[in-house]
């Protein structure tokens, strides 16, 4: 429950730093997870881990059949087929104490029907180290490798239907710094992360990001702190001029005020409203100021629903040709319901404008998708699910409509 918020007063969006849309299900799907707030933690659905010594060891495997409406995201000459993904993670948790280890291994293999150059194989190791020296304390550093491929629909993914979409190997590392002395929140943050795409033709797309951020609390009440923080993101891409000749290197800059809740109540999450800044290293090019936005909320009105939402504005990576930044604001609202002890359920919106300074081109990405989960034993469930988008552009080539839905078969050892 508690992993879909980084419950920290966060102020940039890692998912942000690239224009790569990594699919929602590049990891296994667990027992649970179409409804992961609202999914009860009480001895008929606990995981029951292997024990070696002192390691847990937990395994999901699922197997799971899809039809896609568009598999090119294409504006005309649609092309449908069906498609198979068969997943599995195992996990290994060290025994609770002052410091903690887990680690994990996931991987995806992707199958269609026909069009084979879209087959594809993601995975992702990682592993966390956490030191909680008391009980308001806690620093962690992690580490992850994962192969990711860019979805179709993604704003600036490969069009061409001849060749597959692209692939990158995202090396990661984070560190953590967490302490609430009293009335007081600290919260530093550090994070390095180096995209690389593994065809060289897409030379240009190899960069590193390396953000630092750091925010301050005061607790008014209760679970409720009032922060302040500040963030950096620096870009530097492995070919760092343009054919022409100009720096490609950037650094954004800013700081929010925001609300951070803490678990334990209605509400918990975070909201921060700031701005921020965008400062190419190339002389000629212009600088620009946005409104920054960040947050992650769950409303909790009852035992059996959840009302989660998520929002972001700022400054993300662009490759597009002849644009001189780009500027992504996100939203999407999803309420998560337990229907039954045995049945839970997903609805969710989400809308994302995507601006491409320099162009004048902007870009509306619209969805709608719902899920619903049957869990039949502790290591077995099933679930049904469907997703409609669609996306407006000035330009003709960017807009598609596409439904997608998909059957799925969840198993935990």
């Amino acid at each position: 429950m508690k992993a879909r918020l980084a419950l920290s007063a966060l102020v940039f969006d890692l998912g942000a730093l690239g224009a790569l849309a990594i699919p929602a299900r590049a990891q296994t799907e667990t027992l649970g997870s179409t409804a992961p707030t609202v999914y009860p933690d009480d001895p008929e659905y606990r995981a029951q881990p292997i024990r070696l010594g002192g390691l847990s060891l937990t395994t999901n495997a699922n197997v799971r059949l899809n039809y896609d409406s568009n598999i090119y995201a294409a504006p005309v000459e649609r092309y449908d087929d069906v498609y198979a993904d068969f997943s599995g993670e195992v996990r290994a948790d060290s025994s609770p104490g002052p410091v903690t280890v887990t680690g994990g291994i996931t991987g995806t293999v992707r199958r269609y029907g026909s069009r084979s150059t879209e087959n594809s194989e993601r995975w992702r190791l990682d592993t966390t180290v956490k030191w909680a020296p008391s009980r308001t304390s806690l620093y962690s550093l992690g580490a992850s490798l994962q192969r990711a491929v860019e979805d179709r629909s993604d704003s600036e993914a490969r069009t061409n239907p001849d060749r597959g979409p692209r692939r990158f190997d995202i090396l990661a590392t984070e560190f953590h710094l967490r302490t609430q002395p009293g009335r007081l929140l600290f919260d530093v943050q550090a994070s390095a992360t180096r995209f690389d795409a593994l065809s060289s033709v897409d030379a240009d797309r190899d960069f590193s990001a390396y953000n630092g951020q750091a925010a301050m609390g005061l607790r008014v009440g209760g679970t409720v702190f009032v922060t302040a923080s500040a963030f950096v993101n620096r870009r530097e891409f492995r070919l760092s001029r343009t054919p022409a000749g100009f720096e490609r290197d950037t650094t954004t800059y800013g700081g929010q005020l925001g609300l951070n809740v803490e678990p334990g109540g209605l509400f918990e999450g975070r909201l921060g409203v700031g701005v921020f800044r965008y400062d190419p290293d190339e002389p000629t090019a212009p600088g620009r100021t946005g409104l920054s936005v960040s947050g992650a909320l769950i409303y909790r009105p009852s035992r059996r629903t959840a009302l989660l939402l998520d929002a972001f504005n700022g400054d993300v990576a662009t490759f597009r040709t002849g644009a001189q930044g780009r500027t992504d604001t996100r939203f999407r609202i999803t309420a998560e319901q337990e229907i039954r002890h045995d049945l839970f359920a997903r609805l969710s919106g989400s809308f994302r404008r995507s601006k491409f300074v320099g162009t004048g081109i902007s870009e509306d990405t619209a969805s709608v998708s719902g899920e619903i989960e049957h869990v039949i034993a502790r290591n077995l469930s099933l679930s049904l699910d469907a997703q409609f988008s669609k996306r407006t552009s000035e330009r003709f080539a960017a807009r598609f409509e596409r439904f997608r839905a998909g059957f799925s078969l969840r198993a935990r050892f």
